[in-house]
């Protein structure tokens, strides 16, 4: 039997921890897995398409005799893209996963329908359904007000309440910011009636609940963005006590348990490192607060194990800990292992053996043994966005472990099993900010710039083997990563949220001198170009300025060039035109502007027409006239500027849908080619001599967020924490 605090499972004990039998054939159980991997992508992409996404997908799996099946098994006669795909890092591939689903909306809670576990979520106009985590099936379940957001659910007496809070808007349908009125309304998940009186609270909307039982009757326990716990009759709608306070900030999670026979509640609060336990009528502490995180905490769960009752406790920390509640005495060392801060947890018994499930911002699940503090099995990856929620239930072959993630997608894994196998390669870790490549005689090296400061080298044909650079400390800027050779050595250069540009010797791996320090003009892109023999440093700044500085004798040269956008600059790029260097530059203001670098003169008005930011500027010669490919984001659509007219060249090139994160251009058969990445996870590319788009995307399991070419017209392109590189195919359409 599955036990938990929120909802209750049964499973046929003989099932419990049990493996599913392997497939007769290796083959069928490879294929079955990649097909599971990437089911939800499959659906959006055309023959072709899907073709490649499985041949991605069989790579990172470290499959490449399954991924060559793959690609050889596209529809003949239909145009490809011109590249294949080469290796691939699989840090987030699972071999346990059995579903990947989608939730209308990213507010979904878990709860048990009729013996099964569900999502349940509320549509945009009060519907509630329950989407099923097993086998994908969606059931309509009750009518809310139209406002409804979803609170929790509980389970009480027998049943199963699913809560819906409902705030006091204004005549334009806003909530009030100081601070809503709320409604709170219990629902039975079976009946999809709605359960006693709802309960209303002035100025306090209620985010958490917990469900607890006292003289036979259930009562419910909820915090609200006001700091207050309550205590409150569903049948009624009424508090049976007065709200208690003692958090800072909103209360981020409730949870109950007994202590000595006592009911209690347990809580936290958004900016406290405690945990209070107090009684669950009259609000008086039971034992002294469950002291020991260093950070907020986030999540809270209880159980009974080992005849003592026990909380589990998440935190901003990076740990999860647990507690005996009757002592507030920490058992063991705390549960380390997410990477990032661990932002859900549940509890959970497993023929006897109590165990915690954890959720992190590092997108894993983790299991872990409750009284030893052991974790049991490899983490469960596949999600790239943070886990809100963990749960746990039983299937046909064994324990599934259920995660939410707030992108809405739901990921279920079996309990055993491998995470992956084969020669499969983990990759460069969370999620890179900036890639770029470099060629070292016969080597060609990646260097890729990650959010927590760490810049790592990657050998191209090796890539399972890096080495972090010293010296970088703080995070690397999206647009903040260049490479250049300087007297025979090529450099890498980095700018991070510091506001400094290091510079490292990619041979020897060492720091090249002091940093560019431009803390004053807070950088916000980096470029490098080669002027009159002389390699430059251009740093575009959120003071609306383009620093220049000579790389080899380290001074900045002459003033910054003003560019009269106070808002920003966000991108810039160099081109030699007529003898003198252009510089491009794209700004926070929408615009595009040229400039001669010599004189600092302005070549014409600023060139209008993204509705955004511009966030990356790629140059070029296309049939010997000079042009700029600019992006803008949330803007998806690149455009291409004449930069001896000003004008715009043609239509923006049209494909993308969402936001686009990267741009490059690369040469295809002497022909210049843009090449952006996004986050409807595609690669697209564009003849920039036709204006027209290739047609076949290059499809991702998840969004692209790098796109940089390689020597020999390849590409490295990075997506979620993972690399891909696609060679160029051998024929191409």
């Amino acid at each position: 039997m599955w036990t938990d605090t929120a909802f209750l499972v049964h499973a046929d004990p003989g099932e419990v921890l049990r493996t599913a039998p392997p497939p007769a054939d290796e083959d069928e159980r490879r294929t079955a897995a990649v097909y599971r991997s990437v089911s939800l992508r499959l659906s959006r992409a055309d023959g072709v398409g899907r073709a490649q996404l499985l041949s991605l997908e069989a790579a990172r799996f470290g499959w490449p005799g399954l991924a060559e099946r793959f690609a050889a098994a596209a529809p003949s006669g239909e145009p490809t893209a011109p590249w294949q795909v080469g290796w691939a890092t699989g840090r987030r591939a699972d071999e346990r996963t059995v579903r990947v689903m989608h939730c209308d909306g990213v507010h979904a809670v878990l709860a048990e329908r009729n013996g099964r576990l569900v999502a349940v979520d509320a549509g945009p106009f009060g519907e509630v359904k329950a989407l099923d985590v097993l086998d994908g099936t969606s059931t309509d379940l009750f009518q809310a007000p139209q406002d409804a957001r979803l609170v929790g659910s509980v389970e009480a007496g027998g049943s199963i309440l699913v809560l819906t809070g409902h705030e006091a808007r204004d005549r334009h349908w806003n909530a009030d910011r100081q601070g809503p009125d709320d409604t709170v309304r219990a629902w039975d998940l079976s009946t999809g009636e709605p359960v006693g009186e709802p309960l209303s609270v002035a100025h306090g909307r209620l985010a958490t609940v917990a469900a607890g039982q006292m003289d036979g009757r259930v009562l419910l326990v909820s915090g609200g963005w006001d700091g207050l716990v309550r205590v409150w009759d569903p049948a009624t709608g009424r508090e049976v006590t007065e709200p208690v306070g003692g958090h800072r900030g909103w209360v981020t999670a409730v949870a109950t348990a007994r202590v000595a026979g006592r009911p209690v509640a347990v809580t936290a609060g958004e900016h406290d490192h405690h945990v209070l336990v107090r009684d669950l009528l009259s609000g008086r502490p039971i034992g002294r607060p469950l002291t020991g995180h260093t950070a907020p905490v986030l999540a809270v769960a209880t159980t009974h194990a080992g005849g003592r009752a026990l909380a589990v406790t998440a935190s901003e920390d990076h740990t999860a800990r647990v507690w005996d509640l009757a002592t507030g005495e920490q058992l063991g060392a705390p549960l380390t292992g997410h990477g990032h801060r661990v932002s859900a947890v549940t509890t959970a018994r497993v023929d006897g053996r109590a165990l915690a499930v954890t959720g992190g911002w590092d997108d894993t699940v983790r299991v872990w043994d409750l009284l030893t503090g052991a974790q049991l099995v490899d983490a469960f990856t596949g999600h790239d966005q943070p886990v809100r929620e963990v749960g746990v239930t039983a299937s046909d072959t064994g324990p599934v472990v259920v995660a939410r993630a707030s992108d809405g997608l739901l990921r279920t894994w079996h309990l055993t099993g491998h995470r992956h196998g084969g020669d499969a390669v983990d990759g460069p870790g969370r999620e890179t900010a900036a890639l770029t490549t470099a060629t070292m005689g016969c080597r060609r090296l990646v260097a890729t710039g990650r959010y927590d400061g760490t810049v790592d080298l990657w050998d191209l044909a090796r890539p399972r083997t890096n080495q972090p650079l010293p010296g970088h400390t703080d995070a690397v800027l999206a647009a903040g990563m260049a490479t250049a050779v300087v007297d025979g050595r090529t450099l890498l250069l980095t700018v991070g949220r510091d506001g400094l540009v290091r510079i490292a010797d990619l041979e020897t791996r060492e720091t090249c001198g002091a940093p560019l320090d431009c803390r004053d003009t807070e950088p916000a892109a980096l470029a490098t170009a080669v002027v009159d023999d002389r390699t430059l440093v251009l740093v575009g700044t959120r003071t609306g300025t383009v620093r220049i500085w000579d790389l080899a004798g380290r001074q900045e040269i002459g003033p910054p060039l003003a560019t009269g956008d106070d808002q920003g600059v966000r991108a810039v790029g160099a081109i030699p035109v007529d003898g003198d260097t252009t510089l491009v530059t794209g700004h926070a203001d929408r615009t595009v502007r040229i400039w001669r670098l010599t004189d600092r003169a302005s070549l014409g008005r600023p060139l209008h027409g993204h509705a955004r930011a511009v966030e990356r500027v790629a140059t070029a010669l296309v049939d010997g006239t000079p042009v700029a490919v600019t992006t803008a984001g949330y803007d998806p659509h690149p455009r291409v500027w004449d930069l001896t007219t000003g004008r715009e060249r043609g239509e923006p090139l049209y494909g993308h849908h969402h936001r686009i994160a990267d741009l490059a251009l690369t040469t295809l058969d002497d022909r210049t080619i843009a090449v952006t990445g996004g986050d409807d996870a595609t690669v697209r590319a564009w003849d920039l001599h036709t204006h027209t788009r290739i047609h076949c995307a290059l499809r991702f399991p998840y969004r692209v967020h790098s796109v940089t070419p390689v020597d020999g017209g390849a590409l490295l392109v990075g997506f979620a924490d993972e690399l891909a590189l696609l060679p160029r195919t051998v024929t191409a359409t």
